[in-house]
């Protein structure tokens, strides 16, 4: 088969997510371990031009970085994934600096493994917002997610969390941990979250789709974003699914990423976006 095209980009849960921010105009820093090789100078390279503060990156000498080959169908944007692994040395909770995570208004992380337990329990004590990209099942998570004040997770962590789970279900078990705000991303089929409002169906912006790449990482971005503008919830989730759409009409998983002013223009000229309370399991 031949490519009708070919990009390389950085790419990762958080890292994509920071991206996101910082060409919304938000002051982000990335936290982690990559190697030594070509690979991981570009990763580096990626968050200085995109103006993410690159600074706590540790680069392990003599190892290499985690790289994925993205297969997109040009007829539908869905993608496959083939990953290479690294093989430097994963961050511990002894990388972190307590000084440098408190200075933070929002702690961002996509996974429960010992580091990032350490700086939720932190940023916890501090009263720092912690948001959680659910992307891999780990097993602390009965321990992690307590400590979690915005629990966003996708279908593909639910496959592995919650076999089989309605979407009512998914939201109800995360909200039993006790964040502020539960959210359940369903690609093409919107969202669902929970708050203390209520249990609200949320649907995404009608685009034609190129590539579904980053989707779910600019979600994130666009709703740290509102969570620091202090928006309502249904504010939060139209300006963090426009983002999410924005980014699927180009390919790359960051290609599309939008600044504010492209995000208020596609609102303004966007479809009605409203909240729908989540149809009880007998369709009432």
């Amino acid at each position: 088969m031949r490519a009708s095209a070919y990009l390389r980009q950085g790419g990762g849960p958080v890292a994509t997510a920071l991206v996101a921010l910082a060409r919304l105009g938000v002051a982000t820093r990335f936290v982690g371990r990559v190697g030594d090789d070509d690979d991981g100078d570009f990763i580096r390279g990626e968050f200085e031009r995109e103006g993410v503060d690159s600074s706590r990156i540790q680069m392990e000498t003599g190892t290499v970085s985690r790289i994925a080959l993205v297969l997109v169908d040009q007829a539908t944007g869905e993608r496959g994934f083939t990953a290479r692994p690294e093989n430097c040395r994963p961050l511990t909770a002894g990388d972190l600096d307590r000084e440098e995570i408190a200075a933070a208004r929002v702690l961002h992380l996509d996974d429960a493994d010992e580091p990032s337990m350490q700086a939720a329990r932190w940023t916890r004590e501090d009263g720092i917002c912690v948001v959680f990209d659910g992307t891999w099942n780990h097993e602390d998570l009965d321990a992690f997610l307590p400590l979690v004040d915005v629990p966003i997770v996708s279908e593909p962590f639910v496959e592995a969390w919650m076999p089989g789970a309605s979407s009512r279900e998914v939201v109800d078990r995360l909200w039993g941990y006790g964040p502020r705000i539960a959210v359940y991303t369903l690609g093409e089929k919107g969202c669902v979250a929970r708050w203390e409002e209520g249990t609200f169906a949320f649907p995404c912006f009608p685009i034609d789709v190129v590539d579904t790449t980053g989707a779910g990482d600019a979600f994130h971005g666009g709703f740290i974003y509102g969570l620091l503008q202090e928006w309502s919830v249904e504010r939060i989730v139209r300006f963090a699914s426009a983002v999410a759409a924005l980014n699927c009409r180009q390919l790359g998983g960051r290609t599309g990423l939008p600044d504010r002013g492209e995000v208020d223009e596609f609102l303004r000229s966007a479809p009605h976006f409203g909240k729908e309370p989540l149809a009880e399991p007998n369709g009432s």
